[in-house]
């Protein structure tokens, strides 16, 4: 079997158990109920999904690596061992409701836990030829900076049915596709194992029958992540290639907390001033939406699949046009802010 029916296969073998392991959970009824302003569901939902979606893509990795003779490297089992650290302390939060700081205390020594034992990027090709050789401290310190940042970035979009996981889908088989074209074998399993699983889930959660939860959103952060960070350490020419996979969920994001910040809001306290939650007020439904930021993503992943086989200065020049998101943003808060739909802090 030749190694792109081996990375089709890990992704079949991670969706299947999904499906009926989200069943499974519906079952447990780990409630998410509308008990804060900032919920728009009207009743309580099965959540922690993620739990069936990191227990299936690890099932297709072991099913795959059992049977093969590849081999995951320490690196690719340290990114793995993080992403279900994370995906514990999503649980948790599900279950007991933890404060926000103790999350992202949490969050933090996870990551550079990540980080010092090996889930970095020590070479930053920012153009060919030019290559910047990163201190160990500024190494790790970046790389756990960037892990922080995807893993919130996930969790904080993830307020519509087939919006969050949708994308992170996308972006995980985007990146293995890319990881193929550059001999990344090991890389595209674990990263299509991750889009499986989440395929499998979308069953269940375009319909809104079960949310991800934080175990979910923390566990295909630190997935995307940490394996984004692989890639580069294995092609750091290929630098922007992870960025442009990401960027749906981080122009969102960060434009809406350079906002916030902009206008004197605290960045720790419920809102709903994101793009997508702009357009849900506005009036569109969870499926418009989650079709909309789906294009997106698909066409992110096209964009960076296309880099990486092109390589050169093709990254960085498409990285670039790609920033024209930043703008289409800019664009629907201006207009949600006229209509009134953005700035209120929910108690």
């Amino acid at each position: 079997m030749g190694e792109p029916l081996r990375i089709l296969l890990a992704f079949v073998l991670a969706a299947a158990p999904s499906v009926l392991l989200c069943r499974v959970i519906m079952s447990v009824r780990i409630m998410d109920a509308p008990t804060e302003a900032r919920k728009i569901q009207r009743t309580a939902v099965p959540t922690s999904g993620g739990l069936a979606v990191a227990i299936s893509a690890f099932l297709a990795t072991v099913a795959i690596t059992e049977n093969t003779e590849w081999q995951l490297d320490s690196v690719i089992l340290i990114t793995g061992g993080g992403a279900l650290l994370a995906m514990l302390l999503g649980l948790v939060d599900d279950i007991l409701r933890l404060r926000a700081t103790i999350r992202l205390a949490c969050v933090i020594a996870i990551t550079v836990g990540m980080a010092a034992f090996g889930s970095r990027a020590d070479v930053l090709g920012l153009w060919p030829g030019a290559m910047i050789h990163l201190p160990l401290a500024v190494s790790i310190t970046g790389s756990a900076l960037w892990l922080v940042v995807v893993i919130n970035a996930v969790n904080f979009m993830d307020g519509a049915n087939g919006l969050a996981m949708g994308m992170a889908a996308i972006a995980a088989l985007g990146l293995a596709i890319c990881a193929g074209f550059t001999g990344a074998w090991t890389l595209a399993l674990l990263s299509a194992s991750v889009a499986g699983a989440l395929a499998g889930f979308l069953v269940w959660n375009i319909p809104g029958r079960l949310f991800v939860g934080d175990a979910g959103a923390y566990f295909a952060g630190a997935s995307l992540g940490g394996l984004s960070l692989e890639f580069v350490r294995q092609r750091p020419d290929l630098l922007f290639v992870p960025a442009m996979l990401l960027l749906p969920f981080l122009s969102d994001v960060l434009m809406t907390l350079a906002w916030r910040s902009m206008h004197g809001k605290k960045l720790f306290v419920a809102h709903r001033d994101h793009t997508y939650q702009i357009a849900m007020k506005a009036g569109l439904q969870h499926w418009q939406v989650a079709l909309v930021h789906a294009f997106w993503a698909l066409n992110a992943a096209l964009v960076a699949v296309a880099s990486t086989i092109l390589g050169g200065q093709m990254p960085a020049i498409a990285f670039v046009l790609s920033l024209v998101s930043i703008w289409i943003h800019w664009r629907v808060r201006r207009s949600g802010v006229a209509a009134g739909l953005v700035g209120a802090d929910i108690a």
